[in-house]
């Protein structure tokens, strides 16, 4: 399971907290409903803790969880798994005053409403956030950045409403402190220092070239080399009045680390406003270079697949050099306005033995299926495209093929 490092450190940190929580020592005695309650309150404070940091796009969670895209798909549910937490903290909450007799004072009563006001938000702001494709990627950005306020009144929540007494140096007092400490500044420094911090690949577009009625090429010129791999993504903000500032997400398809392409479909508002309107010499800065694919350390017989846009990652390798293994591409689109490239992979095939290139296109033929194909053995796969796609095609190629290993990117940026 190549997301190991990854879940193995959500298990360590979560249950630690859980353990933390349990063999802690309340003020005084209370009922073991409330004692359950604080313990499912506490793992979920821990669990937005997680949510938080993973949301930094550090370097390290991308190798632990083996790509980006696993590291947001666990960044969401264990957002839910949190939410579910803080809903059944409040409702045992709600059975405290029956089962347990403990005096409040006014200071703990307001710590008391502000959970109460953090669970609402938390639900609220979570909602919508699971609710992104109906929204705008910047309004989804905004609402997203919302869930530190309700972190915020949770972790004041936690520490003055609490049974326990969490400013002591015991251990939860210790674990309380460090996680409420790194969450908080992870949600800080994502609103507030990362765009500054990491966006330090500065540059300007050189190259404008429409590909099709909803594909275009951009050729960046940068102040300083990006020591990209092939097959791997950055972020780019293009500085443009008029096109949105925020940071979004596309391969690379060439280039030598100081001049790299970028291909772009037009999939949402943002791909639609540079397809329309992006101008030469415009300024754009860069964060990465991220992604797995490793082309070069795989075996020497290799399978890529490609749906739509999804070939660009592929592109960089093949225009950098001749190719030095054994590759078979399945590359599918709908239409031939979607076949970006094509007239270039007919050729490099024409002229490379070891490279054959399948096309696929499902506006003239059955869409492309692996349910009944056998991959040879010693055989690297790679994919990129729709994530649907991607899990549908692994699915088939691993109900045939039970041992082998499987890399992909998938996209659902806009």
């Amino acid at each position: 399971m190549k997301s190991i490092k990854g879940i193995l450190f959500i298990i360590l940190i979560m249950t630690s907290g859980a353990l933390l929580w349990y063999f802690a020592t309340p003020i005084e005695p209370i009922h073991a409903v409330n004692r359950l309650s604080h313990i499912i309150g506490g793992m979920a404070i821990t669990g937005f803790f997680l949510v938080f940091l993973l949301a930094t796009r550090m370097k390290t969670f991308e190798r632990w969880f083996h790509g980006l895209e696993n590291v947001y798909f666990y960044h969401k549910y264990i957002a839910i798994f949190s939410l579910v937490l803080v809903i059944i903290h409040g409702q045992l909450q709600g059975l405290v005053p029956r089962l347990d007799k403990v005096e409040r004072t006014s200071f703990s009563e307001f710590a008391k409403e502000l959970g109460s006001l953090g669970q609402y938000g938390f639900i609220a702001l979570i909602l919508i956030a699971l609710l992104a494709k109906f929204l705008k990627y910047e309004h989804w950005r905004i609402f997203h950045r919302l869930l530190l306020i309700p972190y915020a009144f949770g972790i004041y929540h936690a520490y003055f409403s609490s049974r326990y007494d969490l400013l002591q140096p015991t251990p939860l007092g210790i674990f309380t402190a460090i996680t409420a400490t790194i969450g908080f500044m992870s949600a800080l420094y994502m609103l507030t220092m990362y765009q500054d911090m990491f966006f330090k690949y500065n540059g300007n577009i050189t190259g404008i070239k429409k590909l099709g009625p909803n594909v275009i090429e951009l050729e960046l010129t940068l102040d300083k080399t990006i020591p990209y791999r092939h097959g791997q993504f950055i972020f780019i903000k293009i500085l443009q009045d008029g096109i949105e500032k925020a940071p979004h997400p596309f391969s690379i398809s060439g280039g030598d680390g100081k001049k790299v392409f970028i291909s772009i479909k037009v999939l949402g508002d943002f791909t639609k406003k540079v397809y329309d309107s992006v101008q030469l010499n415009t300024p754009v800065t860069l964060d990465g270079p991220y992604g797995h694919f490793n082309f070069e350390n795989e075996s020497q017989r290799q399978v890529w697949i490609a749906g739509g846009i999804g070939i660009t990652p592929f592109l960089s390798y093949l225009q950098s050099q001749p190719v030095d293994r054994i590759i078979e591409l399945f590359y599918t689109y709908h239409g031939e306005d979607n076949a970006i490239y094509k007239e270039f992979l007919q050729e490099y095939a024409q002229t490379n033995q070891q490279f054959r290139v399948n096309f696929i296109d499902t506006a003239q033929m059955d869409r492309l299926s692996f349910k009944n194909f056998s991959v040879p053995a010693h055989t690297s796969i790679f994919m990129c495209g729709p994530e649907k796609m991607l899990k549908h095609f692994a699915k088939q190629l691993k109900s045939r093929n039970k041992d082998i290993s499987i890399n992909f990117e998938a996209f659902k940026f806009k």
